[in-house]
Parts: structure tokens; C-alpha cells; sequence
């Protein structure tokens, strides 16, 4: 019976952290989401050997549906890092695409375009 306060204490921990993740992932915050990774690390090593010897969750109140819940926290905090991550990315090849695809010039009077990275002069006149 000595185990059962450090198992309760085990998925207590680990789901506290989870919730917190997922509350911060949800608003957007996932530098905040970001910091907890160190403690969920430690919680979900701990997590691991209690999963390793499972006559240490015996006697535990609502241990299914606990450890469903943090199944499920898990996994959604998962995709919601994905998504997260997908953002970013196409955040960035949006912002390298625009450099790449912008011009640089000015326009003859004629209304054709000269590049300033080939122009040869005459640019004595000020807008």
C-alpha cells in the first residue's frame, strides 16, 4: 500500500502537466507549452515504470479512465505541436517566397520596369 500515494502522485503529476500543455497549445502559446517539456519528460519516465509494474495502479480509483485521459492529452497535444509546427513553416516559405519574388526597380517613362540589380545609370532624378 505504499506505492499507491506515489502512483496517484505519478498520474496526478503527469496529467497536471499534460492539462497545462494542452490549455497553453489551445491559446497559442507554445513557448509557454514549450517550457513544461522538461518536467513532462520526468513525469512521463515516471509514468513508464509505473506502466512497467501495473500491481502498483491496483486499488487506484478510476485507474481506466485516468490513464485514458492521459492517452488522449497526449495524442491531442501531439497534433496540436503538429499543426503548430506546419504553421511556422509555411509562415516561413511565405516570407522567403515574398523576398524572392519581389521587385526591385524603378519605371522608365515609358512605363516599362528597370531593375536596380541591372541598372546602368541615368537615376539622377529624385522621386
Amino acid at each position: 500500500m505504499s506505492d499507491l500515494p506515489n502512483a496517484d502522485a505519478v498520474l496526478n503529476g503527469l496529467h497536471d502537466i499534460l492539462e497545462t500543455e494542452h490549455a497553453a497549445l489551445k491559446a497559442g502559446r507554445a513557448g509557454e507549452a514549450g517550457q513544461l517539456l522538461q518536467p513532462k519528460m520526468e513525469a512521463m519516465t515516471a509514468f513508464d515504470m509505473l506502466m512497467a509494474d501495473p500491481q502498483q495502479l491496483r486499488g487506484l480509483p478510476d485507474v481506466k479512465s485516468r490513464v485514458g485521459r492521459i492517452v488522449q492529452l497526449a495524442t491531442e497535444n501531439a497534433e496540436l505541436f503538429s499543426a503548430i509546427r506546419n504553421g511556422i513553416g509555411n509562415a516561413v516559405s511565405r516570407l522567403g517566397a515574398t523576398s524572392a519574388n519581389s521587385y526591385v526597380g524603378a519605371y522608365t517613362s515609358a512605363g516599362g520596369k528597370t531593375a536596380f540589380s541591372k541598372a546602368t545609370g541615368g537615376y539622377s532624378k529624385k522621386a
